[in-house]
């Protein structure tokens, strides 16, 4: 026992010259790797965190704080509503941390918008923080609060005008969903709309309108959800009750799961009567009867590079200019969407 103690202490955490030896480059190539790896050859960087993964490296962040007087914490600040944010989005912004050597926190933002400024002005006056990426919407209330010494990304909100190709906020995507429901031989359409505290929300919307507009359709209501199952679901009775709807789009996949069931609940089948997309592409989509036609995105990716923007900020370096380069918005037809049909209001 006390010889595999002797051993344990022995041992000892591999070091960036472990790294560089297992990579086949300098320990200076580590070094850089893990301060900015601007300037590093695709290959180069590939056998460094091949590396880094294999040796389990980590680098002492307190010991780094010191020599150099740096901060490497970050803090990643998600809705309350969590089952309804995508955890392979939280994924990518973490991994992207690792990369370059910080420690991330999550924080779930709660409660009012004068509770959640109060939370994010708390977390602004943080001395051991580095940076804060969120992807809730920033309060007003905030912005007048937050000291010019922490930066800070919230992921989306930069996008309202619908330019960033890819990014969080994006909506150009519901032009191809109403152009395929139209070909379908669609006219008459229903929106269920995400909060409008939310520039995805109110993009999606916004775009929604501009597509019906632009191709000469009807648009019989607009309903104002949550996220959630329910809010689709109380929407449903409002689909039902209104006569000739014979399309669906709804903001995220959770609600178009509520309409789905709510029109079923009514006698109204999906997609015989009612056609329905959804957007996000959650893993039981696919699962659901009927299986929903949704938007997928790459998610990870979308994190990776918000949190990459983050970084770049602390460092006061350009913010990486690789949205082209990012996987575009694609459309998943299922079970969900079919041809149109003429329905009648239910008499029940």
């Amino acid at each position: 026992m006390a010889q595999e103690a002797a051993a344990r202490g022995r041992a000892k955490a591999p070091t960036i010259y472990d790294v560089a030896a297992l990579a086949g480059v300098s320990h200076q190539t580590v070094s850089r790797y893990l301060k900015d790896r601007n300037g590093l050859k695709p290959g180069t960087l590939e056998r460094v965190e091949k590396a880094l993964s294999e040796l389990r490296y980590t680098p002492n962040l307190a010991a780094r704080s010191l020599r150099s007087r740096k901060l490497y914490r970050v803090v990643v600040v998600v809705p309350e509503a969590s089952l309804y944010f995508p955890a392979r989005m939280l994924n990518g912004a973490a991994g992207a941390a690792h990369a370059r050597g910080y420690r991330v926190d999550v924080v779930a933002m709660e409660g009012t918008a004068q509770a959640r400024a109060l939370q994010l002005e708390r977390l602004l006056s943080g001395e051991d923080i580095a940076g804060i990426l969120s992807f809730v919407p920033r309060p007003k209330a905030a912005a007048a609060t937050a000291p010019a010494t922490i930066p800070m990304v919230v992921a989306g909100e930069y996008d309202n005008k619908m330019r960033a190709r890819g990014s969080l906020a994006d909506g150009t995507a519901v032009h191809s969903i109403i152009r395929e429901l139209a070909a379908l031989g669609h006219t008459n359409f229903f929106h269920i709309a995400g909060p409008a505290a939310w520039p995805a929300a109110r993009n999606r919307k916004a775009v929604y309108q501009e597509a019906i507009a632009a191709q000469g359709l009807t648009s019989l209501g607009i309903a104002a959800g949550d996220w959630s199952p329910a809010s689709g679901y109380a929407a449903g009775r409002k689909i039902a009750a209104t006569r000739d709807v014979t399309a669906v789009f709804a903001a995220n996949d959770q609600m178009a799961f509520g309409v789905i069931r709510s029109l079923h609940d009514q006698g109204i089948r999906v997609p015989g009567d009612v056609s329905v997309f959804g957007w996000d592409d959650v893993p039981e989509g696919s699962y659901f009867i009927p299986s929903l036609s949704t938007v997928h995105m790459d998610v990870e990716a979308l994190g990776a590079r918000s949190m990459r923007e983050l970084i770049a900020r602390i460092h006061g370096e350009e913010p990486p200019q690789d949205t082209a380069g990012l996987p575009l918005m694609e459309l998943v037809l299922r079970e969900s969407t079919g041809p149109a049909a003429p329905r009648q209001l239910n008499p029940a």
